[in-house]
């Protein structure tokens, strides 16, 4: 049996601006390491001459390097803050 979930008739807006000056600077670092995630698997997919669908994702090691890739861009940026 399958685990399904059902929803109510919700209307669901679409977000058309997000205000990035009240998100924490990790909040953002997050976002830019999950993008540079979701960059590389497309990279991956054109190199391969796959479909986005096809790839078989691997969400913990996608989890494992949005960490890491935060954690060293925040760094960066709060070394690059201290600097100035």
């Amino acid at each position: 049996m399958k685990n399904t979930k059902k929803i109510k008739n919700k209307k669901i807006r679409p977000i058309n601006s997000v205000d990035i000056d009240s998100l924490p600077l990790y909040q953002l670092c997050r976002w830019a390491a999950l993008k540079d995630a979701v960059d590389i698997v497309g990279d991956k997919c054109e190199e391969r001459k796959m479909s986005f669908d096809d790839i078989d994702l691997q969400p913990l090691d996608i989890l494992k390097y949005v960490d890491i890739a935060t954690d060293q861009l925040y760094s960066k940026m709060v070394n690059a803050n201290e600097s100035n």
